[in-house]
């Protein structure tokens, strides 16, 4: 009676230890990151992390055990890129406690900024990185000092090399171009508008313009014959602002074609929402532009963002005399 009591304990061991730690199921086709398992002053940390491509999104799964003697705090996990950006969870994480000699998993999700000036200019996270580091905060629960966890994870060089052939496609970015005389140009149109404050305030810059308290971002690329853009508005101003959508337009030539076609939304994020497109002091917009459209060589082609009669004040009159100039940002 004692050998298959044996072998039963036996097979229960081995087992046990054999799948202890199951890998969240990967698709055929994403991309999977080897990153070996650390113990570091009381924690251990086993995780698994690959890339969902569909998704544009890193999956992970995390787990810690306290090996320690002492209750630690796990304050943050982050995904961090060689170039240094980091993301924190999209899933929800709050700081939590691991118990002396406890051990938890977990599945976290992360959209990691993977060319952090890409993003600023288009809004778009970019293609996966090659390498990214996993970043655990902890601390002992009565202590002050945080210690931080720092691992690798490599993607095998076959499997990424076929992902950049398959789906890292050219963008173009475009940005406002300062080097032209728009600033004076329309400080002296400003000046004529007595609905404004006097003398009128305009900054300018890469992205951004400022105009006596209405704050504008730019975030605008190409991609597949199609012009993405986005124009962030916030009003600051004691001065109401009236959007006209249809005037809004992104050219190569300086004249709108009728072969183009172009769609326009406005999405008020924040403030009166019975008009759209009206601007009040605090409000906050969104406009939203997508056109179909062949550059021959988007590389090097100067845009035109056409402003002048998007935006009027009162009297009709526009707060925009000049149209603006885009210069191309290759990625």
């Amino acid at each position: 009676m004692r050998l298959p009591y044996l072998i039963i304990i036996f097979c229960a061991l081995f087992y046990g230890c054999g799948n202890s730690h199951k890998e969240p199921q990967s698709k055929t086709g994403d991309i999977i990151y080897n990153i070996v398992a650390i113990n570091s002053e009381g924690l251990k940390v086993d995780p698994t992390i690959f890339g969902d491509i569909k998704l544009q999104e890193l999956n992970t799964q995390i787990k810690l055990s306290n090996t320690g003697v002492r209750d630690l705090e796990i304050r943050e996990i982050t995904i961090g890129t060689p170039k240094g950006s980091h993301s924190g969870p999209t899933t929800p994480f709050s700081p939590f406690t691991l118990k002396q000699g406890n051990d938890t998993t977990l599945l976290l999700k992360f959209r990691p900024f993977n060319d952090y000036k890409l993003y600023q200019l288009t809004g778009l996270q970019g293609s996966f990185s090659n390498a990214y580091n996993l970043g655990i905060g902890y601390k002992a629960t009565k202590g002050n000092d945080i210690s931080n966890l720092s691992l690798k994870a490599i993607a095998d060089k076959m499997a990424f090399r076929a992902y950049g052939k398959k789906y890292n496609e050219p963008v173009i970015a475009y940005s406002f171009n300062t080097s032209t005389d728009f600033v004076e140009k329309e400080r002296a149109y400003l000046a004529t508008l007595p609905e404004l404050p006097q003398p009128p305030f305009l900054f300018l810059s890469e992205q951004e313009i400022a105009v006596s308290g209405l704050n504008f971002r730019f975030k605008n690329y190409y991609r597949r014959d199609t012009l993405h853009a986005d124009l962030f508005i916030v009003n600051h101003s004691n001065f109401l602002v009236k959007i006209d959508p249809d005037a809004f337009d992104i050219t190569t030539t300086g004249h709108p074609s009728s072969n183009e076609k172009k769609t326009v939304s406005v999405e008020k994020v924040s403030g009166t929402q019975q008009i759209i497109t009206m601007i009040e002091k605090g409000d906050r917009v969104i406009i939203h532009f997508k056109k179909n459209i062949k550059i021959t060589d988007p590389a090097r082609a100067h845009l035109q963002l056409h402003l002048s009669e998007v935006f009027k004040v009162k009297g009709e009159k526009s707060l925009f005399k000049e149209n603006m100039d885009l210069l191309p940002n290759s990625f």
